[in-house]
């Protein structure tokens, strides 16, 4: 299989999802991709770190994993033409986004993050105007980064009965005129269109 993929170095859409589970493999295929604007994976089963190349042109990237190991910011904020990011099953404890990461990115949608510490320097992020956060336990309080974001117009909780509605981050957010949903009800994933 990996050797049929990356010969199709002319895709535009990649979408794969496989039982028991797609194996970290793949993701190296993708350096041979340069056209690539559309990414789905689900669901890989542990991923150690993201490959250090992803094609340029990604606009779209869906990778739900069982686990990723290492912060994936770092590699995929420097994607330029990245909109729309869905990512799930990051363990560890702290994460990462630095000034000028992600300058196009519109959405994100972060689940079952094991993230305890989210930093965010001033200037990252842009555009961001939806953001979710969907089973993140560890992360007790939302992220002071999120004040910075000039962008930031929608925020959606699910599972997150650990953010008070006592928090600062989250009262100076409404404050601001960002609508903010949430709560243990919503039962179904979030489908975000990407606005191209």
């Amino acid at each position: 299989m990996m050797i049929f993929l990356g010969q199709m170095n002319q895709l535009t859409t990649f979408s794969l999802s496989m039982e028991p589970r797609i194996p970290a493999e793949v993701l190296n295929i993708f350096a041979n991709m340069p056209h690539l604007v559309d990414i789905s994976l689900c669901l890989i089963d542990v991923l150690d770190k993201l490959p250090a190349e992803f094609p340029q042109s990604v606009r779209r990237l869906v990778l739900y994993a069982d686990v990723i190991k290492q912060d994936p910011m770092p590699i995929l904020e420097k994607l330029p033409c990245l909109v729309m990011l869905e990512l799930s099953g990051y363990k560890g404890q702290t994460m990462c986004c630095s000034s000028q990461g992600f300058p196009r990115l519109q959405r994100l949608a972060l689940r079952s993050f094991s993230t305890e510490e989210w930093r965010m320097e001033e200037g990252a992020m842009p555009k961001l105007s939806h953001l979710t956060l969907w089973g993140c336990e560890k992360m007790s309080k939302l992220p002071d980064g999120l004040l910075h974001l000039p962008s930031l117009g929608h925020l959606e909780l699910i599972d997150m009965d650990q953010i008070s509605e006592d928090d600062n981050t989250l009262n100076e957010l409404r404050r601001k005129g960002c609508e903010v949903f949430g709560g243990a009800a919503h039962i179904c994933m979030v489908v975000m269109v990407p606005e191209f």
